[in-house]
């Protein structure tokens, strides 16, 4: 059976998984649903196989295959980086065996883009499977699934949220993500403000977000530290519109260096006229790749304080802020 990512709201009872297309945010969120759904069916072992490990599917599978009365249900998570669907995969799968396997669930996890339409092993999984394509979503797909994300929110603020974070990330998941990912963390905490629902978040410590955004963009990284500080001491349950407010930089200037027209683009992802020269300025030497990086950065702030990293999340704020000073360092 085969679905699209957005129709794609419930595993139900389907035991293997097929994942094709590019976009990886839509896969990870497709492989956390059926992992979570797969658990609550007493699936509570799994093994992850990555491309070069190949040659032990058949072995992991054997092993395993039938279970025992002392042998967990096992999933298997097969991934698949680049180049053609490999053979050794195909072969597996028509060999049909899996299928016929009780105590084995399967998710394969491919990087191409599009389905296959003949063969036995697609016809095969076709018939005992879910296959969900994860490829770039049209622009209306794209808002139902932000939507979706932002379901944590009041009804009468999701339009202005989820147009704002749109806006500003249009075509790039993962930077909506991450901006979705620090909102829950700020509407969900016990000690969360209404006012800090706006981009005029005024921390417990008297600090407005625009004071920070500004330090940021004017390279005065010595007193974002002392100010991040300042507000940890004051107000210690404010790391998350802090981390929303340095996001929000990061991925104007990402944005901005991704194009051909860097002002149009800052003016794009909610910059105010008053602020573009100062953000034209940071950029002037730094590279996207750089601050590719520093996305990544946020994201595992965000596994942080999710508690599915083991670090000290003041600690990442302040390494992440020097990062920000080295990535747009003024050379000589």
């Amino acid at each position: 059976m085969k679905v699209s990512f957005i129709n794609f709201l419930d595993p139900k009872d389907h035991k293997y998984f097929l994942l094709t297309g590019g976009e990886h945010v839509l896969k990870q969120d497709a492989v956390k649903k059926i992992v979570e759904n797969l658990k609550i069916k007493g699936f509570s072992e799994k093994v992850s196989i990555s491309q070069d490990e190949l040659d032990s599917i058949q072995e992991i599978t054997s092993r395993n295959i039938g279970g025992s009365l002392f042998q967990e249900n096992l999933i298997i998570h097969i991934k698949h980086t680049s180049g053609k669907f490999p053979e050794k995969i195909k072969s597996f799968i028509e060999d049909g065996h899996i299928f016929k396997s009780s105590n084995i669930a399967l998710i394969i996890e491919s990087s191409i883009e599009k389905t296959p339409v003949s063969g036995t092993w697609i016809k095969n999984f076709d018939s005992f499977g879910l296959i969900i394509n994860c490829s770039k979503l049209k622009v209306m797909e794209e808002k139902i699934w932000l939507k979706r994300q932002l379901d944590f929110l009041p009804k009468d603020l999701l339009p202005v949220f989820g147009g704002l974070i749109f806006q500003n990330n249009e075509a790039n998941l993962l930077g909506q993500k991450n901006e979705v990912a620090l909102l829950k963390l700020l509407f969900l905490s016990k000690d969360s403000i209404d006012e800090s629902k706006t981009d005029h978040i005024i921390f417990g410590s008297g600090i407005s977000a625009f004071e920070l955004e500004d330090l940021l963009i004017q390279r005065n990284f010595k007193k974002v530290l002392k100010t991040i500080s300042y507000m940890r001491k004051q107000d210690r349950q404010s790391s998350a519109p802090i981390i929303w407010i340095i996001s929000k930089v990061i991925n104007a200037c990402l944005e901005s260096l991704k194009a051909k027209d860097k002002k149009s683009a800052l003016i794009k992802s909610g910059v105010w006229s008053s602020k573009i020269s100062l953000y034209l300025d940071l950029i002037k030497r730094a590279k996207p790749e750089e601050f590719l990086k520093l996305n990544e950065e946020i994201l595992k702030i965000d596994l942080i304080n999710k508690g599915l990293m083991k670090a000290n999340t003041w600690g990442q704020i302040d390494s992440l802020v020097l990062k920000l000073q080295d990535a747009t360092a003024l050379q000589t």
